[in-house]
C-alpha cells in the first residue's frame, strides 16, 4: 500500500507542469502569450495616410491592439499590443513598410508587453493627441508638466 502512495506522488511530481518563482506555469506568463512594442518609421511625407492606413489594416487582420500618429519630427509613430505569433508579424509589416519606402524603423519591445496608450482596438489618433514618451522612439522634444495637456509627464 505504501509503495502505491509513493509511485502516484513520485508521478504527480514528475507530470507536474514546470514554474516559475511567481508560480506561473511555462507557457502562460504575458510575454510567452503577447507581445508589445514602441515603434517610430521616419517618413518622406509630412502626412502620411497610406502608411497609417496599411498599419491600421494590418493591426486589425492580425487581431492587435494599438495606436498610429503622425510625429511632429515627419514620421510615424505607434504602440501595438498582439499575440506573441502575431507581433512577430506586425513587426515584419512595419519592416516591410520602412524597407518599401527606403526608410528607417526604430521598435522598442516592452518586457512587460503592456503598451501605455491602449485603445479597444487599433485607433489613428489625431496630430492634436500628445503621445511622445521619455524615451526613444518618439521621445518628447521637451517635457510637459500637467497644466499643458492634462498629462503628468511621470505617466508617459
Amino acid at each position: 500500500m505504501n509503495f502505491v502512495v509513493l509511485l502516484h506522488f513520485t508521478l504527480w511530481i514528475v507530470c507536474l507542469p514546470r514554474v516559475h518563482s511567481k508560480g506561473v506555469p511555462d507557457g502562460w506568463r504575458m510575454k510567452d502569450r503577447f507581445m508589445g512594442f514602441r515603434y517610430e518609421i521616419f517618413s518622406r511625407n509630412s502626412n502620411d495616410t497610406a502608411t497609417k492606413a496599411s498599419i491600421r489594416h494590418k493591426a486589425d487582420e492580425l487581431f492587435c491592439f494599438g495606436w498610429v500618429q503622425d510625429s511632429p519630427r515627419q514620421s510615424v509613430v505607434g504602440e501595438v499590443r498582439c499575440s506573441r505569433d502575431n507581433g512577430f508579424k506586425m513587426k515584419a509589416h512595419l519592416d516591410l513598410i520602412a524597407l518599401a519606402s527606403n526608410t528607417t524603423i526604430s521598435i522598442r519591445d516592452y518586457p512587460n508587453t503592456l503598451i501605455r496608450l491602449h485603445p479597444s482596438h487599433f485607433k489613428i489618433f489625431s496630430n492634436e493627441r500628445n503621445t511622445c514618451f521619455r524615451d526613444e522612439p518618439h521621445k518628447c522634444s521637451r517635457l510637459y508638466d500637467e497644466t499643458e495637456d492634462g498629462f503628468n509627464f511621470r505617466d508617459r
